[in-house]
C-alpha cells in the first residue's frame, strides 16, 4: 500500500513537470494568437496544462496497463493489439480536443470548436508529448516484463538443476546398492540363477538411470519397463511380497513424464510402509485422461518421517517440463499420487 502511494506521489510529480514544460514550449517556442498567448501565458494557464498532463497522464497509466493486457491476451493475434493502439491513439487526440475546448470555454472564447493562429499546433504539440510519455511507460513495462520472465525463468533453472541433484543422489545412493549387492551374495550362495536374473536387471537400472539423467522427458513405456526392473530388485531382497498392478492403455504408453518418477514413488512406498510376508502390499499404477496415477495402501512404519522434499522436488520439474504439478491424495488407508503426462 505504501509503495503504490508512493508511486502515485512520483507519478503526479512527473505529471506536473510534464505539465509546466508544455507551458514553457507553447508559451515561448510556439506563435500563438495574441489573445491565445495571453491566456495561456497566465498562471491559470499553467495549472490548467498541469491539470490537463495530470488527468490524461494517469489515464494514460491505466490505459497502459489495459494494453499490456490485450497483449498477454492476444499475443497470438497481433492485429488486435494494432488495432488496441490506434484506438488509444485516436482517443487522445479526441480527449485533447475536448479539454482545449473546455479551455476556450472557460476564457470566453467566440468560436471554442475552431483552432485558428496556432491552436492546431498546441493540440499536435500536447498530444505528441502524449504519445512520448505512452510510449516510455510501455516500454518501461516491457523491459520489467522480460526481467520478470528471465528472473522466473533462472528461479525455475535452479529449481530443476536442485530437483535433478537431488533426484539422482536418491537414485544412486550408497544404500540402495548395498542392499542390492547384499542380496546379490545371498542369491549366489542359494540360487544362482535367479543370481544371474538379479544381476542383469541391476545392470538394466543403472543404465537406466546413466541414460536419462539428461533427458527432461521419456516415454512411459519406458519407464514402466524400469519400474518392473527396480521392482523385481526389490520383490528378491523382501521376499516376493511385494506386487504392482499395472492398468495402461497402449494408447498413452507413448506419453511422457520426467525420468525416474516411478523410481521416486516406488522408493517412498517401501521407505514409508510395512512390507513383510505375512503383509504383502501392492502398489497399483495406472493411466487415464492425461494423468499417471500410483497408488498403495498406507501401513506406516514406526519412527519414519517424511519431509516431503522428493514429492515438491518433482513436482516442480512436472511444473516446469508440462506445465502442471503433481497431485497428492491422501485417505484413511491410501495414499495417491497423480503425475501429469504431456501427448507431444
Amino acid at each position: 500500500m505504501h509503495s503504490d502511494r508512493k508511486n502515485r506521489w512520483l507519478s503526479g510529480l512527473l505529471f506536473t513537470g510534464l505539465g509546466l514544460f508544455a507551458w514553457l514550449l507553447l508559451t515561448g517556442y510556439t506563435n500563438l494568437s495574441p489573445r491565445s498567448e495571453a491566456v495561456l501565458g497566465t498562471v491559470w494557464g499553467a495549472a490548467f496544462l498541469v491539470l490537463l498532463f495530470n488527468a490524461l497522464g494517469f489515464l494514460t497509466l491505466r490505459i497502459s496497463a489495459w494494453l499490456n493486457a490485450q497483449y498477454l491476451l492476444h499475443a497470438r493475434r497481433r492485429w488486435k493489439i494494432a488495432a488496441a493502439y490506434l484506438g488509444v491513439l485516436g482517443m487522445f487526440l479526441v480527449v485533447d480536443y475536448g479539454f482545449l475546448v473546455t479551455g476556450k470555454l472557460l476564457a470566453g472564447a467566440q468560436h471554442p470548436f475552431t483552432f485558428p493562429n496556432g491552436g492546431v499546433r498546441m493540440l499536435v504539440v500536447v498530444w505528441l508529448v502524449e504519445l512520448a510519455v505512452l510510449g516510455l511507460l510501455l516500454a518501461n513495462r516491457a523491459m520489467a516484463q522480460t526481467l520478470r520472465l528471465r528472473q522466473q525463468a533462472a528461479e525455475l533453472q535452479r529449481e530443476n538443476n536442485t530437483a535433478r541433484y537431488t533426484a539422482l543422489q536418491q537414485q544412486l545412493n550408497p544404500h540402495f546398492l548395498f542392499n542390492s549387492l547384499n542380496t546379490l551374495i545371498a542369491e549366489i550362495e542359494y540360487d544362482p540363477a535367479r543370481a544371474v536374473s538379479f544381476t542383469r536387471r541391476l545392470s538394466d537400472v543403472y543404465r537406466y538411470v546413466l541414460r536419462v539423467q539428461r533427458l527432461p522427458l521419456v516415454p512411459l513405456d519406458e519407464e514402466l519397463r524400469f519400474a518392473d526392473a527396480y521392482l523385481y530388485l526389490h520383490r528378491v531382497r523382501l521376499g516376493d511380497c511385494l506386487g504392482c498392478r499395472m492398468e495402461i492403455p497402449d494408447e498413452m504408453r507413448e506419453c511422457s513424464l520426467p525420468p525416474l518418477t516411478l523410481q521416486l514413488l516406488i522408493e517412498n512406498v517401501i521407505k514409508h510402509n510395512v512390507i513383510t510376508t505375512s503383509r504383502p502390499l501392492e502398489i497399483e499404477i495406472a493411466a487415464r485422461d492425461g494423468w499417471l496415477t500410483v497408488s498403495n495402501p498406507i501401513r506406516t512404519k514406526r519412527g519414519t518421517e517424511s519431509g516431503g522434499v522428493g514429492l515438491q522436488n518433482l513436482s516442480n520439474r512436472c511444473r516446469m517440463m508440462l506445465g502442471r504439478e503433481i497431485e497428492v491424495l491422501r485417505t484413511e488407508d491410501r495414499f495417491t499420487v497423480k503425475i501429469p503426462l504431456s501427448h507431444e
